[in-house]
C-alpha cells in the first residue's frame, strides 16, 4: 500500500501537466476556429472611417434685397484604402424647418412661407467623386429686390445615386447609403429676435426626470438660447444641476418645446425645478420654476445620462 501510494505521489504532478497541456491545445484550436469563421464585416470593420465629408454644413448669410453671392461647398472623399470605387453623387435642394419637438424636417422645394430655395442656383448637380479627392459645389445666392426681412431658409442635400449601388451575389457586403446637407440661413436686414418661455412641465417617471420648457420667438430671426437647470427640495438645497449650454435654435415665429432628459432617482416628495434661459446671450436671463412630483412605486430603470443640447449637431 506505500510503495502504490509514492506512486501515485509522483505521477499527480505529471498527470496534470498533461492534462493542462491537452487543454491549451484545446482552447487555441478553438480560438483559431473561430477566427476563421469571422465575418468579412468585421474584417473590414476599421473602414467605418471612411466616407464623405460636406463643408460647411452650415452658413448664415445676411444679404441685402437685390444682392447677389456665391458660396463654395466641399466635399471631401477620404479614405486610406486603395480599393475603393469612386462615387456618384446628386445634389438637390430642400427647404428644411424644426418642428416643435426639435426634429429637423425637410420639404419639397418651395413649398415652405420662408423658403430661400427658389433664390439658389448651384453646380454641379451630379458629380463623380473620386477617392482622396476634394470636389465643390458652387452656389450662387441671388435675393429678390422684393425679399421680406428676416430669415429665409434652404438646404443643399448631397445623397449617393441609388444606380451606383453595386451588389456582389457571390460575397458579404456592408453597403452604406449618405445623405447629408449644407443648411442656409439667408437673413434680410431689419431681423427681430424676441425669445420668451412660455410653459414648464417636470415629470418624474421609470426613465428618470423630464423637464420640457416651452420657447416661443415672435421675432423673424433664429435665436440659440442657452439655458440651465436646477432641482431644489423643499429646503432649498440644490440636489442637482444641469449647466449651461446651447440649446437648440428657435426659429422665428416657432415654438420649441425640446425635453432634457435627466437620468436621476430622487425619494418621493414635492420638489423645486428652476429652469433659466438666455435668449440673446447677453446675460439677461428669464427663469421658470413648476413643482416635481416624484411618486411612490416608480421602478427605475437605466437611461442614458443628463445632457443638455450642447453635444448635438444643430443646424
Amino acid at each position: 500500500m506505500t510503495t502504490i501510494k509514492k506512486i501515485s505521489t509522483l505521477f499527480t504532478p505529471l498527470i496534470c501537466l498533461i492534462l493542462l497541456i491537452l487543454l491549451f491545445a484545446s482552447l487555441t484550436a478553438l480560438a483559431e476556429a473561430q477566427e476563421v469563421r469571422a465575418p468579412r464585416e468585421v474584417e473590414s470593420s476599421s473602414s467605418r472611417s471612411d466616407g464623405i465629408a460636406l463643408a460647411p454644413a452650415r452658413f448664415e448669410l445676411e444679404m441685402q434685397p437685390g444682392a447677389e453671392t456665391t458660396v463654395v461647398i466641399n466635399l471631401d472623399y477620404h479614405t486610406a484604402r486603395t480599393d475603393v470605387a469612386p462615387s456618384r453623387i446628386i445634389a438637390s435642394l430642400n427647404d428644411w424647418n424644426i418642428n416643435q419637438s426639435g426634429e429637423l424636417e425637410f420639404y419639397k422645394a418651395g413649398t415652405q412661407a420662408r423658403s430661400a430655395s427658389p433664390w439658389l442656383i448651384y453646380s454641379p448637380s451630379e458629380v463623380t467623386v473620386q477617392p482622396g479627392q476634394t470636389h465643390s459645389i458652387r452656389v450662387t445666392i441671388s435675393v429678390p429686390k422684393d425679399a421680406a426681412p428676416g430669415d429665409h431658409l434652404a438646404a443643399l442635400v448631397i445623397e449617393q445615386r441609388p444606380d451606383t449601388i453595386k451588389l456582389n451575389r457571390g460575397a458579404r457586403q456592408m453597403l452604406v447609403r449618405f445623405r447629408m446637407a449644407s443648411m442656409f440661413y439667408i437673413t434680410v436686414p431689419q431681423t427681430t429676435r424676441r425669445g420668451t418661455l412660455e410653459n414648464l412641465q417636470a415629470t418624474a417617471g421609470p426613465q428618470g426626470i423630464t423637464i420640457t420648457p416651452t420657447l416661443k420667438n415672435d421675432g423673424n430671426s433664429v435665436i440659440r438660447p442657452f439655458s440651465s437647470v436646477q432641482i431644489m427640495d423643499s429646503r432649498g438645497r440644490t440636489l442637482f444641476e444641469l449647466p449651461e449650454g446651447e440649446s437648440l435654435p428657435v426659429l422665428g415665429g416657432a415654438l420649441l418645446s425640446k425635453s432634457l432628459k435627466i437620468d436621476k432617482t430622487l425619494p418621493p416628495g414635492t420638489y423645486t425645478v428652476k429652469y433659466r434661459v438666455d435668449f440673446q446671450g447677453n446675460g439677461k436671463a428669464t427663469e421658470g420654476i413648476t413643482d416635481l412630483v416624484v411618486k411612490e412605486g416608480i421602478i427605475r430603470e437605466p437611461v442614458a445620462a443628463a445632457s443638455n443640447e450642447t453635444t448635438k449637431p444643430k443646424p
